[in-house]
């Protein structure tokens, strides 16, 4: 498994500045062996419902490309850009540049946005899902159209360009790979049509926010289904068996000194979303235990579900050193 950095940025000038405080974290992070750093793509962030405009968002594009000289194996993954954020054409392009700086370490994460109360403070149109899917599908067929053809002709729905060119090409053969996030069945179709990776976090498409109901649905159980639908819809557009790899991200890890502790720590967790102890260990966007049993669970998944990669929030500088140096050297 491959595991990557989701940076933390500082809240409190005392802090540091959070270009630096990422500067910081990923640097650290390769040294201690992540193989990559997820950056996110927001005008305001949300935490379960609830906006979080005391937090800065730094642009995921600007923020790789600083990454990018300050580290030497990182892929460089947004996580995910929203494709109603910017045109096609300009994403392309940024896709593109990052691959360059990095010496093609870029890895194109692309979503159909879902945050709505963020689209509605800045005054941004938010379709309903199904139509956001149907422009997402374009923007990917526009952005690998300008990566590999000298210049590209794109008559859609959405989107139109004519002659369009994308200099620099990206260092990637073919364009940097695909990575779709989201959970449901719209996402995971595409996924098993034409993506590289799928990164899994709980369905949020629909609604416009991430709910506790949601959470509590994307159970490890739940997580054979939605991929059997992937590898149903490979299957069916002629692609090998395992073509998209599996993601997911760690959105809270939690440390314990002991098994007890774990069960008891999960257990309080549960009560916030309905979940059993049991299942709160197994959840994909959760981590609880010791550095044993975090090793042994990793592995678990990767076993059951052929997990690939993952994102870790660290939580502190702390949970980013454990991690490192206690559960990392034993999963790579």
């Amino acid at each position: 498994m491959d595991f990557a950095i989701v940076p933390e940025v500082p809240t409190t000038p005392a802090e540091g500045t959070g270009i630096d405080s990422i500067i910081r974290q990923t640097r650290k992070a390769e040294d201690l062996g992540y193989t990559g750093c997820f950056m996110p793509d927001h005008y305001v962030f949300e935490e379960i419902g609830t906006l979080r405009p005391d937090r800065p968002t730094y642009d995921a594009f600007m923020t790789l490309a600083i990454v990018a000289q300050h580290t030497t194996n990182m892929k460089l993954v947004t996580h995910v850009a929203c494709a109603i954020f910017r045109h096609p054409a300009m994403h392309a392009r940024l896709f593109a540049q990052i691959d360059e700086a990095s010496g093609g370490r870029a890895i194109a994460g692309i979503g159909a946005g879902w945050t709505k109360a963020e689209f509605e403070i800045m005054g941004i149109d938010f379709p309903d899902v199904s139509e956001r899917l149907k422009m997402m599908d374009e923007q990917i067929e526009i952005m690998r159209g300008l990566w590999n053809e000298e210049t590209f002709d794109y008559d859609g729905t959405y989107y139109q360009i004519k002659d369009a060119p994308c200099l620099p090409k990206p260092v990637q053969f073919g364009g940097p790979p695909i990575m779709l996030g989201g959970s449901g069945k719209g996402i995971l179709r595409r996924a098993g049509r034409y993506a590289d990776i799928l990164h899994m976090v709980p369905q949020t498409g629909k609604q416009g926010t991430t709910t506790p109901e949601e959470i509590k649905k994307l159970t490890d159980d739940a997580l054979v289904d939605k991929l059997a639908l992937v590898r149903e819809e490979e299957a069916k557009a002629g692609r090998p068996v395992g073509s998209v790899k599996f993601a997911t991200t760690v959105f809270n890890l939690i440390f314990t000194g002991s098994a007890s502790e774990s069960a008891d720590t999960a257990a309080g967790v549960g009560s916030l979303f309905g979940l059993e102890g049991p299942d709160v260990l197994r959840h994909p966007a959760l981590l609880i235990g010791t550095p044993e049993e975090m090793v042994d669970e990793m592995k678990r998944r990767n076993e059951k579900h052929g997990l690939e990669l993952v994102g870790i929030h660290p939580g502190s500088d702390e949970g980013l050193e454990r991690f490192g140096r206690e559960v990392l050297p034993k999963l790579v």
